[in-house]
Formats: structure tokens, sequence, C-alpha cells
């Protein structure tokens, strides 16, 4: 809305917030310059209304927690989910995906050396590292190990050093498991190599 007039653009669909909240548009082309009281933009304020509320479930990034969430659930379904002592949170720091889960009604736990969520969580914590393929946690004879072996998935959202533990422990338990990984850790993982030309992850 420039004086009275409104410019009708084409942007991206993708549009995104910077960090600082601030929507950020790349313009493709200026369409044509209308009177502020054209009878045919009755209607596009609400629209907006509508996208603001869609583009900033997914594009903001501290939504990623939730996104994932609701993903696990249309992608494994409720019921599986809730079986056992339901989903294993690897590495989830402030038990975002655990507190969505929660809501949506499927048991979560949360699996972090440093955990960051409140102690009267409404989720289960368990503050140990995943290692190896997790046996030495399954192998207790106490309820951390019992809620690990009987978990239903695994999953884990940028569980850095945790993600080919997360890959080993599911398919030692033969359960489904969902990582969206991050960092390559390449100092920490020197023989990682990329499968077309050998060459090391960087």
């Amino acid at each position: 809305n420039i004086d009275g007039r409104v410019l009708v653009v084409r942007v991206d669909r993708n549009i995104e917030l910077n960090r600082k909240g601030q929507r950020l548009l790349e313009c493709e082309a200026i369409l044509e310059v209308r009177s502020k009281d054209d009878a045919s933009l009755v209607g596009v304020q609400s629209s907006m209304e509508s996208l603001e509320q869609e583009l900033t479930f997914l594009n903001l990034k501290s939504e990623r927690h939730r996104i994932f969430a609701h993903w696990l659930v249309e992608t494994f379904g409720k019921e599986r989910l809730c079986n056992g002592t339901g989903v294993l949170d690897v590495a989830g720091g402030n038990g975002e995906i655990s507190r969505t889960l929660h809501k949506l009604g499927i048991p979560s736990t949360l699996l972090d050396p440093n955990p960051r969520c409140e102690k009267d969580a409404p989720f289960g914590v368990l503050a140990y590292p995943l290692d190896g393929d997790g046996k030495t946690l399954t192998d207790r004879e106490d309820e951390v190990g019992k809620t690990i072996s009987r978990c239903s998935m695994i999953a884990g959202l940028h569980p850095d050093q945790a993600t080919e533990p997360i890959v080993k422990l599911a398919l030692r338990l033969n359960v489904p498991f969902a990582i969206l990984p991050c960092c390559v850790m390449p100092k920490l993982f020197p023989d990682r190599k990329q499968k077309r030309h050998g060459d090391p992850v960087r």
C-alpha cells in the first residue's frame, strides 16, 4: 500500500522470515497498480491473513520440531506410535518433539545426555547419551532399559553425534526410525566417505 495505491506483485511462493521475524519477499514482477478502494481487492486482506498463518507454521525455524512431530504421526500413524513405551526422542534437547507428541496423545521419552526441558515435563526424560547400538542402555534391568527396549520408534531431529547410533539401535530393536540429520561431524567420523567418489564427508 503506497500513497493510497496497491501494488499487485508476483512473488516466490516460499516466503521466509529472517532472524528478526521480518518477512522477506523477492518480487518477481509488478503486475499492476490499483487504487486502494478498488472493488476487486475486496477479500484480499482476509486471504493474506490466512496466508500469514500458513506461512508462519511452515517457515518459522522454531516450528521445525512441531512440523517433524506432525509428520511422524501422518507417516507412521498414532496407533503405531503409541505401542510399547512410545516414541524415543533422541538428542531432543529442550523436548519440543516430545512435547508436541504429548499434546497429540502420544507417549514419548526424551533421551539426551543434557536435557534442557523443565523438570516436570509431561513426557519421560532420560539423561543418558546414546552410543554405538545402545546395548549398554537396553541391557540395563531398570526403567531406563525397559523404556528404550520397548519404544515404538526412534526419532532424531538434528541429532548430531547420535545419528548413526539411532540407526544402529533401531535396526537392532527392529523398530522404524526417522532422522533429519544436520552436521556431519567430520572430525568425530573421519572414516565417512561419499558413496559416489569416496571423498571424505565434509
